[in-house]
C-alpha cells in the first residue's frame, strides 16, 4: 500500500525522511519536483559526501563520524550483463547537481577516483579537500594534471605504486597530508623535498643515509617546519641497519614521562580506521630541533621508520 506522503503535514514529511537512509532519501528526491523540494525542506545534514568515479562506474557515498560510507547511489554500467550506455560527463554532472542541491552541504568533499578514469572528462567537483587515487599503477604526468585542478585539496591517498620523476614544483609537495599505500623508491623521493604536516609510506625503499639526512635536517631547521609526523613501513627486501641511521645523530634515550607512550594520527580515509600508535621506549629515541629545542621521537626497526614531533 502506498503512503501518500506529501499529503502529511511538514513536520511529519520532515520526520519521514530523517528516518530514512541516504539512498531512501535520494531515491525518493527522483520521483518529483514537489518530492525533491520536500526532502531538500526536511534539511537533512551530512558530514561528508564522497564523489567516486572510475571507468563505467559511478558512486556517491555519504560518510558519518567515525564510520565508514554508506552508498547513496551506484551506476555500474560494467558488470550488469546488460548493454548500457556509457556514463558521459552530463551524467556525472547532473548526480553531483543532485546531491548538491538536496543536502544544501557546505563542508568540504572527497574524491576518489581510479587511475582508469582520471584522463576521462568530468566535471570540476567544488570544495575538495581530499583525493583518493587507486588502481594498479599511476602515471605521476597524469596524476599532475588532475590535481592541478583541485588546488585546495589538503589530503592525498596514492594507493598505486607511481612512476615518473618528482619535480620541485609538483601538485603533491603542495598538499599538507600525503599517504602512499605502494611507496617503492617514490615515498624516499618525496620525503626529501616534503613540505607538508604528515606522510605515511607503506611499501617503501629506503636507505640508511636518506634516513639520516632527513633527520639532520629537521634537527638543523634547514626543512621540515610543519613536520608533524613521518611513518614508512618498509618493503620485506628494504633491509636497514639501525645502527647506522641512530650512532649517527645526537640522540636521547626516549623518556615516557615526558611524552606519552601513544600518538594518535588522523589518517582520513574513506576505508581506514585511524588508531593510535605505540611506543617502545626500548626501541625509541628522541632527537632535539637546535633553533626552538622542539622535541621529536623516532622509533626504528626492520620493519618500519617512524618519526614524530610532539607539540
Amino acid at each position: 500500500m502506498s503512503i501518500p506522503l506529501l499529503h502529511f503535514p511538514y513536520v511529519v514529511q520532515e520526520a519521514i525522511f530523517k528516518a530514512m537512509d541516504y539512498c531512501e532519501v535520494f531515491a525518493m528526491s527522483l520521483c518529483s519536483k514537489r518530492m525533491k523540494h520536500c526532502a531538500i525542506r526536511a534539511k537533512r545534514r551530512v558530514p561528508k559526501i564522497w564523489y567516486c568515479w572510475e571507468k563505467d562506474i559511478r558512486r556517491i557515498s555519504i560518510q558519518e563520524k567515525e564510520s565508514l560510507p554508506e552508498d547513496c547511489i551506484r551506476i555500474d554500467c560494467k558488470n550488469t550483463g546488460q548493454n548500457l550506455p556509457q556514463i558521459d560527463a552530463a551524467l556525472t554532472k547532473a548526480l553531483y547537481e543532485q546531491v548538491k542541491s538536496l543536502y544544501q552541504h557546505k563542508e568540504p568533499c572527497a574524491l576518489e577516483v581510479h587511475m582508469n578514469a582520471i584522463t576521462e572528462e568530468v566535471p570540476i567537483f567544488k570544495n575538495v579537500n581530499m583525493i583518493d587515487v587507486f588502481g594498479e599503477s599511476s602515471q605521476l604526468k597524469d596524476l599532475e594534471t588532475f590535481l592541478s585542478q583541485y588546488p585546495k585539496v589538503d589530503t592525498l591517498w596514492i594507493r598505486p605504486c607511481v612512476h615518473g620523476e618528482l619535480s620541485s614544483s609538483s601538485e603533491i609537495l603542495k598538499m599538507g597530508n600525503v599517504h602512499l599505500s605502494n611507496s617503492r623508491l617514490f615515498g624516499p623521493s618525496l620525503l626529501s623535498e616534503f613540505n607538508g604536516r604528515t606522510l605515511d609510506s607503506f611499501n617503501s625503499l629506503i636507505t640508511e643515509a636518506e634516513l639520516n639526512l632527513f633527520i639532520r635536517k629537521w634537527m638543523k631547521s634547514e626543512s621540515y617546519h610543519n613536520l608533524e609526523s613521518a611513518v614508512m613501513s618498509l618493503a620485506r627486501e628494504c633491509v636497514l641497519n639501525t645502527n647506522l641511521v641512530i650512532d649517527q645523530l645526537e640522540t636521547e634515550a626516549f623518556d615516557h614521562t615526558k611524552q606519552q607512550q601513544w600518538y594518535q594520527i588522523d589518517h582520513q580515509s574513506r576505508n581506514i580506521v585511524s588508531l593510535p600508535i605505540p611506543f617502545n621506549e626500548h626501541e625509541c629515541y628522541d632527537v632535539v630541533r637546535e633553533l626552538d629545542k622542539k622535541r621529536a621521537s623516532i622509533l626504528i626497526n626492520i620493519y618500519e621508520f617512524r618519526f614524530l614531533v610532539w607539540n
